[in-house]
Order: structure tokens, then C-alpha cells, then sequence
């Protein structure tokens, strides 16, 4: 049996939390998830920042640039789309 197990797997400091429309969120914690969501659960919305998000995860993986630097404009990507899932505790209190 062929298998490969990478050891080197980038995390991210803080996930990032998705939802599509009324489902459950879901948490991504690194630059593959990351890249794998954009490329198989992605709802039908691919503007600029989509396609910024996919190059960016891909260059993190591949260790051209930082994985924080992937994971912001993922997070921008997910805000075009408006799937960005903000836990209650973090929203801005009304005032």
C-alpha cells in the first residue's frame, strides 16, 4: 500500500467558522481545509476574492507565502459569499 502522510500540516492561530445558508458551521483550521472547501462545498458564488482565496491557500501550502496571509483573504472570500459563520460572543454588542 502507497500512502503518504505529510507531518508538516499548516494550522492557522484561530479557525474561521462557515456556514452555508441555514446548516450547521463548519470550522476550517488551515490553508488545505481551506482549499478543499473552496474547491468542493463552495456554493455557486466565484468572484475576485474566490479566486484570490484558492491561489492564496495553494501558495501557503506550497510555502510561497504565510498561512495567515491565506487565511485572510479566505476569510474575505467567505464575506463576498456571506457564509462567514461569527459566534454570538464575538459580535459587537448593541448600544
Amino acid at each position: 500500500m502507497n500512502m503518504m502522510i505529510r507531518a508538516n500540516v499548516l494550522r492557522w492561530a484561530s479557525p474561521v467558522r462557515v456556514r452555508i445558508g441555514y446548516g450547521l458551521p463548519e470550522t476550517i483550521r488551515n490553508p488545505q481545509d481551506a482549499l478543499a472547501y473552496l474547491q468542493h462545498r463552495w456554493p455557486a458564488i466565484y468572484g475576485d476574492r474566490y479566486r484570490r482565496a484558492a491561489e492564496a491557500c495553494g501558495q501557503a501550502i506550497d510555502g510561497r507565502i504565510a498561512a495567515d496571509i491565506a487565511r485572510q483573504t479566505f476569510i474575505e472570500a467567505c464575506i463576498e459569499a456571506r457564509m462567514l459563520d461569527i459566534p454570538e460572543d464575538d459580535l459587537p454588542l448593541a448600544g
